[in-house]
């Protein structure tokens, strides 16, 4: 079934995948668009569609290319990203969330490529990527200046050496950047469509909607698996830098609870800062061999909650 269908990295599962991330960016698009560039739908489903595909790359990078376990390779991810999203209780769509989630785990890919070449010439590119991505996640919500702290921290703690030069562009480019970026948008009076706030707002209240409601029984489920791959990772990982990175993906799994609890217009689309995490640390289950049946009932066991919490009850 499913196990046998993604074991291998081809066209057939990089196609349906495809097809699943479209069906879900049409499916977007017939609900309430809270915060959008355009008024046209076809644009959205183009921005959400494009948003995806840079997210799915951005997790088949690090998953696939990047992971410790390099020898149990297979593209279980593809299929897993899609219904990762179709697990979080959407009720409407704000594209900030789903444009800088993308941005930011493109950030994270390339400062993961940053880590793992050697070519110094290519370190510089890859970590100027990663400034001027996370940079754009600011534009769109301010609150993300704060996640420059976890590249950094990662730099001063892997095994690699250390040039002022690498420091410079971490720290100095999104600081001129962003600083030029705002201080012209000001001049045109532009600058309200942009850098929007969910922390030092007022468009805020801590948990006050419930905890927990049946739409989030799927994202709940997920979270389950989550926690069972993180212990699994965590026995199986040796080496500090390899440490550090799981750890960092570990707190950021939980970052964005603090935006989701103190929000008070929930719309759903703040669960897709989870995408890259989940479907990483998840996919680490199905990187040694283990038995087909697990891993069908695994996506079954998904597939079906989604089916129940979402779309019948």
């Amino acid at each position: 079934m499913i196990a046998k269908t993604f074991e291998k990295f081809n066209y057939i599962t990089v196609t349906i995948s495809v097809l699943l991330l479209l069906g879900i960016s049409i499916y977007y698009s017939t609900l309430e668009i809270k915060w959008s560039f355009f008024d046209s739908q076809i644009l959205n489903v183009l921005i959400i569609f494009s948003s995806f595909l840079l997210t799915s790359y951005s997790i088949d990078t690090v998953t696939r290319q990047l992971t410790i376990e390099r020898s149990g390779r297979n593209a279980l991810h593809l299929i897993l990203y899609p219904l990762v999203i179709l697990s979080y209780p959407t009720e409407s769509v704000d594209l900030r969330f789903i444009i800088s989630s993308a941005l930011i785990f493109s950030a994270w890919r390339n400062f993961r490529i940053f880590l793992e070449t050697k070519r110094d010439e290519q370190r510089l590119k890859r970590l100027l990527d990663t400034s001027l991505l996370l940079s754009l996640s600011v534009f769109l919500i301010l609150d993300n200046i704060l996640l420059f702290i976890l590249p950094i921290l990662v730099y001063f703690t892997a095994n690699i050496k250390k040039d002022v030069k690498h420091l410079f562009l971490l720290t100095m480019t999104p600081l001129v950047f962003i600083s030029s970026v705002y201080i012209v948008l000001e001049f045109f009076s532009y600058e309200s469509y942009l850098f929007s706030s969910f922390l030092i707002g007022d468009d805020f209240s801590f948990l006050s909607k419930p905890v927990f409601s049946q739409a989030q029984a799927p994202f709940a489920l997920l979270c389950c698996y989550y926690l069972i791959a993180v212990i699994t990772k965590m026995i199986r990982t040796s080496g500090l830098q390899r440490r550090a990175l799981d750890i960092v993906g570990i707190l950021f799994f939980y970052t964005p609870f603090i935006i989701i609890s103190f929000q008070e217009n929930i719309s759903g689309s703040e669960y897709h800062y989870f995408s890259l995490i989940l479907v990483y640390f998840i996919a680490q289950i199905f990187s040694k061999k283990i038995n087909k049946s697990i891993v069908n009932f695994i996506f079954i066991s998904i597939i079906t909650s989604i089916i129940i919490f979402k779309f019948l009850v």
